[in-house]
């Protein structure tokens, strides 16, 4: 069954708008069509399309921003933790801890229930993937485990999975399942590769869940 005008992807809509306008252009007049109404749909469908690339570019540039402020953040708090130890293997008083506004940072938050995530991936939508992500031990369950912040998520785009993170970007820290990753048309038919991991609030991070790899529908 035929999608209707409404349903048309982005994508789709601006294929057609190409094919019935180039349709009309030979024989706008066989269609009850002039030459003023043609040109009227061509120049909305140039206006459109602009505006898909538009959308596509600030979707990136958003993607981007949001890697690079996650990763300075776990930078941040790498040293905040490594200045911690520091001071408290310096033996510095309760009081100065507390003074600095540190949070203690206690081994008991790391709860030993969690291992690693689990990560499922559903492909239904064009151009997204929903990834979902569990305890290993109680996959059933949707929740963070105690003393969990979120899932960092680490994905590789085409070619053949990842050996290990350092071929990956950085996506996200999820703190709540589903997290829905937005692709473009030009990546569907590839394939992602994700890698997730427990972040915990402490800072500490666990051991990578197994890899998992999704073709991008389109």
């Amino acid at each position: 069954m035929a999608k209707s005008l409404a349903n048309l992807t982005d994508a789709e809509l601006v294929a057609l708008y190409t094919q019935a306008v180039d349709a009309l252009g030979l024989t706008p007049a066989n269609y009850g069509m002039t030459t003023l109404a043609t040109s009227a749909i061509s120049t909305a469908g140039d206006d459109f399309a602009g505006s898909v690339t538009a959308q596509q570019a600030a979707q990136v540039a958003a993607k981007t921003a949001t890697q690079t402020k996650e990763s300075k953040r776990n930078i941040l708090i790498d040293l905040l933790r490594s200045f911690r130890s520091t001071a408290q293997g310096h033996g510095v008083s309760d009081a100065e801890m507390t003074a600095t506004g540190m949070p203690k940072g206690s081994a008991e938050l790391t709860p030993p229930s969690a291992t690693m995530p689990v990560l499922s991936v559903d492909t239904s939508r064009q151009f997204q993937h929903d990834l979902s992500w569990a305890e290993a031990t109680t996959p059933d369950n949707k929740k963070r485990p105690r003393g969990v912040m979120g899932a960092d998520i680490y994905r590789k785009i085409d070619g053949p999975p990842p050996a290990d993170a350092s071929e990956c970007n950085f996506v996200t820290t999820d703190s709540a399942t589903p997290y829905l990753v937005d692709y473009t048309s030009d990546e569907a038919g590839k394939m992602a590769h994700y890698m997730v991991r427990w972040r915990f609030r402490d800072g500490s991070v666990g051991s990578w869940g197994e890899t998992v790899s999704a073709t991008i529908t389109g």
